[in-house]
């Protein structure tokens, strides 16, 4: 598993993680200047790199992944951060991804 932490998350936690689980590839949208894409084009783009999305986004996200797989396309993978999580607790974000990725950032989580 690849993973990509989208534009809400700074670029401290991906530095955190890195960190916590050295040799994991774990990246920041901003690192790779895709801020501001649409999501079916950075759905597009996640699918071609096998990188799973980290995301709060619960709103747009779930239906752009139907529409890619009633299309006969496929997805990296989409993490959801729970909204219980206050966007601001990074550390929170920090530890539950070290987690995450120790118990399952070996699997395949495209689609």
């Amino acid at each position: 598993m690849k993973i990509l932490l989208d534009e809400h998350f700074p670029e401290a936690v991906t530095a955190a993680v890195r960190r916590a689980v050295p040799g994991f590839d774990i990246q920041s949208i901003h690192a790779k200047n895709w801020e501001g894409l649409l999501d079916a084009p950075l759905l597009e783009l996640l699918d071609a790199e096998g990188m799973t999305l980290v995301t709060r986004d619960v709103n747009t996200i779930p239906r752009h992944i139907r529409a890619r797989l009633s299309n006969g396309q496929t997805h990296g993978g989409i993490v959801f951060v729970r909204r219980s999580i206050p966007q601001n607790n990074s550390r929170e974000v920090i530890r539950r991804l070290v987690d995450f990725i120790k118990k399952r950032g070996k699997e395949d989580w495209q689609c």
